[in-house]
């Protein structure tokens, strides 16, 4: 689709995967170039395709679920489930532990176990399998080579998107596109300038754009949050970010958590990592590890870090 409301023209590609809604756009100033950026968004889903039949856990066909049958078994993995579980091992450290894809257990046995459109149908697991986290990540996730073993079951879903986010960053940029817009269901990557010759401006779901509008180029950036993502079986409260470090244990104290990074990847661990920690210790960490973030608490309010604030538009003493 292009849209014609400018003198550069946008090409552009929407579609579903992954669960959720994704958007491509392809600033393009001349004219001749519009065929050569259709043809490149469409192979851009075609890698999102690609990936998804990779790390579905959903599917039992995906390589991912082959191998979560098979434990104890040495496979050889394709070159993305190879990078994305070094991703999920140097993360799992990064984050002390709170990073952890061993969490689809929990996940499964408070009736996350099916596409999150069927979950109203799910039921509670009785026998509920307690994973165990003082075990180290790299015990259980086990790279040799080319080859995985896993001693647990494993759900990349945690990162999965902002992984997309990045090969797909990476493409557009091998084909010589400089201004584009990646966006896989709020987990962007945001390149040279918009249609309007403007670096790419975003606002965050829960705070009017008049209050806090961002102003990105060449970063990307991940929300993590519980707008649409929780569901109540037999009177108990579930959402999908899982604390490894107390699972059981849910939290509603916040609304979303926003990160901007150097790529999509990064930030999306880290808006589920500073979540699940909960407002005290992730205000707290944030300021250490001087990670640019946005937290909205469930019943109102948002507390923005010093880094963030760099990104902002038209900055005003946000506290």
């Amino acid at each position: 689709m292009i849209n014609e409301q400018s003198m550069a023209r946008v090409a552009r590609r929407q579609f579903k995967k992954f669960g959720t809604e994704i958007d491509f756009q392809i600033v393009v100033a001349d004219q001749d170039k519009i065929v050569e950026a259709e043809k490149d968004l469409e192979q851009a889903e075609r890698k999102c395709d690609e990936i998804e039949k990779i790390f579905s856990r959903f599917d039992t066909e995906s390589e991912l679920m082959k191998i979560n049958s098979q434990l104890g078994v040495s496979w050889p993995a394709s070159t993305q489930l190879v990078e994305i579980a070094k991703l999920a091992l140097s993360y799992n450290q990064e984050t002390s532990g709170y990073f952890d894809p061993r969490i689809i257990g929990e996940l499964e046995a408070t009736g996350y176990n099916c596409d999150f459109e069927k979950i109203k149908e799910a039921k509670i697991s009785v026998a509920k399998k307690v994973i165990n986290f003082e075990r180290a990540l790299h015990e259980d996730l086990i790279i040799k080579e080319a080859k995985l073993t896993f001693k647990e079951r494993m759900d990349f879903a945690g990162i999965v998107k902002g992984y997309a986010v990045d090969q797909l960053t990476q493409f557009f940029k091998a084909c010589g596109w400089k201004n584009f817009l990646v966006d896989c269901g709020g987990d962007m990557f945001f390149s040279g300038k918009d249609q309007n010759g403007n670096p790419w401006y975003i606002d965050i779901e829960g705070i009017a754009y008049e209050n806090l509008m961002l102003e990105l180029q060449e970063k990307a950036i991940a929300t993590s949050g519980i707008g649409k993502r929780k569901w109540e079986i037999a009177g108990k409260r579930f959402h999908h970010l899982v604390n490894p470090k107390d699972c059981g244990q849910y939290c509603f104290d916040l609304k979303s958590v926003t990160v901007v990074a150097d790529c999509a990847a990064k930030a999306d661990v880290w808006a589920k990592t500073l979540f699940v920690m909960g407002a005290s210790v992730a205000k707290s960490l944030a300021q250490e590890k001087k990670l640019a973030c946005a937290i909205l608490a469930y019943r109102g309010g948002a507390w923005i870090s010093t880094e963030f604030k760099k990104y902002l538009h038209n900055p005003q003493n946000n506290e």
